[in-house]
């Protein structure tokens, strides 16, 4: 069920009408059982398994906060990995041996016609995280019920962002409905809107030809195309957050931010703390900060940046591509450390700014095919076809609209003071920008994209 769907919006509009006319006291087991319906309408055995895997993973945190022991800990992240590598790797590699014709064992057979169980990645981590905050103490009690809906919010489940409980829990018993969070509901997914139909789905007409017949298109549509795959995954990516954040705020809940203009930044480092942030701050604190953090010698936090850059790609990925593309972000952060320290913006003059924005963009949307291609064949295909002198262009009037309607999102996004200053006109800018999405919505003839991270 897409955001973008009329599906969802029927969902949606069931929802929150039963959710605010019930007794405060039911509503959490309400979002539960639309939660539950959400999944469910993906794949009904897939639900089973995946409330499964909620109960194994609860109990194993209750054995913690019970008994102390470390061996709850360890089992409960251990069923969760094994469970995760499983359907994302294992499988996948029986898929590959099914298609060379050299899996033969019928049971193998049988386990390769499997698919990779909606969301595995997101709610994987969600609750190897708060196994560990629980061995570490951050709480000393888990009701199972606000951990089921923790766990299953329906708005953040299938992209995320990952969620901490601490993000979650005070607000089970206290969600309202205010005028304000009715507001930044629909102005989010107002946004969420813009940037995943209007934005990253007209940008992936342009370029999914490009990347399926690169050696039709001349060297500058090759080019430019990385540039625009970039913003077509940031605007679905951050699409579907603005929707999911708008979901949740309509719902009387505020789930964490998690992209804040990535293209204007002036470091990798700058770029991983607004890129996916709960991501990066979830690899932060439970692989980086384990592995010793600042805390060890120069060679060995280069090492620990390139091994959490590298698990990071192979969180996104079941390929060796998506490793080598989280590997080579971990060398040039490396790199970046080596050469410049801590790069610090309000230090850098405008020209500088300027060039460290255009190269930290560029990087980023090479290293992209990685993200893109799955093999190293192809990628060496694509970009041998940026010597083409001839061939079919994409760099159009509506190429051009598209790319400059992506960077206007960044800077919109990067300065806050935008927000303060439209808050005045609020009631009216609600129905003025809902009236032109809508228009510019039934002007999109063909069916739109699918979300790129569900794949993860």
């Amino acid at each position: 069920m897409l955001f973008n769907s009329i599906d969802y919006f029927f969902f949606f509009i069931a929802c929150y009408i039963t959710y605010w006319i019930s007794p405060s006291r039911f509503r959490k087991y309400i979002l539960i059982v639309f939660s539950l319906l959400f999944y469910g309408y993906w794949s009904g055995s897939f639900l089973i398994h995946f409330v499964l895997f909620i109960i194994i993973t609860h109990l194993c945190v209750i054995g913690i906060l019970k008994t102390k022991r470390k061996i709850f800990l360890i089992l409960g992240i251990s069923i969760n990995l094994l469970n995760l590598c499983f359907f994302k790797y294992v499988l996948t590699y029986l898929k590959y041996l099914m298609s060379e014709g050299e899996l033969t064992i019928p049971f193998f057979q049988s386990l390769s016609e499997f698919v990779l169980p909606l969301a595995i990645s997101f709610y994987t981590f969600q609750m190897i995280a708060y196994l560990v905050d629980a061995w570490r103490g951050k709480f000393t009690e888990s009701p199972f019920v606000n951990f089921l809906l923790f766990i299953l919010f329906f708005p953040q489940l299938i992209a995320g962002p990952i969620m901490r409980h601490d993000d979650f829990y005070d607000q089970i018993d206290h969600a309202k409905l205010t005028l304000d969070f009715v507001q930044r509901g629909i102005f989010h997914i107002l946004s969420g809107l813009i940037k995943k139909v209007l934005i990253a789905d007209q940008i992936a007409k342009l370029i999914n030809p490009v990347y399926a017949n690169p050696g039709e298109y001349d060297g500058i549509s090759i080019f430019l195309s990385t540039f625009a795959f970039s913003f077509q995954v940031y605007g679905d990516f951050s699409g579907y957050t603005d929707l999911a954040r708008g979901s949740a705020f309509l719902l009387g809940y505020e789930i964490p931010e998690n992209f804040r203009s990535p293209f204007l930044s002036v470091s990798f480092a700058e770029l991983w703390s607004r890129w996916h942030y709960t991501l990066s701050t979830w690899i932060r604190d439970y692989l980086y900060i384990p592995l010793g953090g600042n805390r060890v010698t120069e060679l060995r936090y280069n090492i620990n940046t390139i091994i959490v850059m590298s698990l990071s790609g192979l969180w996104h990925g079941n390929t060796y591509t998506f490793f080598l593309w989280g590997f080579f972000h971990g060398i040039f952060l490396s790199i970046e450390r080596f050469a410049f320290g801590k790069p610090n913006r309000s230090s850098m003059t405008p020209l500088k700014k300027v060039f460290a924005v255009i190269w930290i963009f560029t990087i980023f949307s090479v290293l992209a095919t990685f993200f893109r291609i799955d093999t190293l064949e192809k990628i060496s295909t694509f970009w041998s076809s940026v010597i083409n002198l001839k061939g079919k262009i994409i760099y159009k009037p509506d190429f051009w609209g598209l790319m400059i309607g992506s960077y206007i999102l960044q800077f919109v996004e990067f300065k806050n003071y935008f927000k303060e200053k439209l808050e005045p006109y609020i009631l009216w800018l609600i129905p003025v920008c809902t009236i032109l999405v809508y228009f510019a919505l039934v002007k999109i003839e063909a069916a739109t994209e699918t979300f790129i991270y569900f794949q993860f």
